[in-house]
């Protein structure tokens, strides 16, 4: 497959340290692991190289950056460090929104189990930090899926109107749409 890098409308680097500083203030409530601190961009940096940096799980691995489809970075929160910032592009998409994945779907105990109800609030706490984080990043106006998807309606709107298709969603303006 051919490298569409070309193609792709990367998050800034400001947009990149925004969401890496809102996702910290929101996760953690005063003390930052240590471990956290090399991850985090210097002032000037390439976004693209900075996501292609061993930081950065990507999905599919291996692959050049236009074939990158998300950009998994483990931030963790004050419960659970296994939490991730995901820059993610949607299928047949140009454009990168940033996601919360409380990367703890898979974790299950069984009915009965003494572990239940911890695993079970520790779900719930992430849930309500990756909600804290997304309304932080909406406020800001990041690109996320929820500002993402309002630009789809608009379009589907517009299309309907116009009587045409318009092509691939557009890239976020700087400001953000709300």
């Amino acid at each position: 497959m051919a490298d569409e890098s070309q193609d792709i409308s990367l998050p800034t680097a400001g947009q990149i340290r925004l969401a890496i500083e809102l996702y910290l203030t929101e996760a953690y409530e005063e003390d930052r692991p240590g471990s956290i601190a090399p991850l985090i961009p210097s002032e000037e940096f390439d976004p693209a190289d900075y996501l292609m940096t061993d930081a950065f799980e990507r999905t599919p691995d291996g692959t050049g950056l236009g074939e990158v489809r998300s950009f998994a970075l483990r931030l963790g929160n004050t419960q659970y460090r296994h939490m991730k910032l995901r820059i993610s592009r949607p299928p047949r998409e140009a454009v990168y929104m940033f996601v919360v994945d409380a990367h703890d779907e898979f974790l299950h105990a069984p009915v009965g189990s003494p572990d239940r109800d911890a695993l079970e609030e520790l779900k719930r706490h992430n849930t309500a930090v990756a909600r804290t984080i997304g309304a932080a990043w909406d406020s800001a106006g990041l690109p996320t899926e929820k500002n993402f998807l309002r630009r789809k309606i608009k379009q589907v709107r517009r299309e309907k109107a116009s009587g045409r298709r318009e092509p691939r969603t557009p890239p976020p303006d700087s400001g953000g749409e709300r």
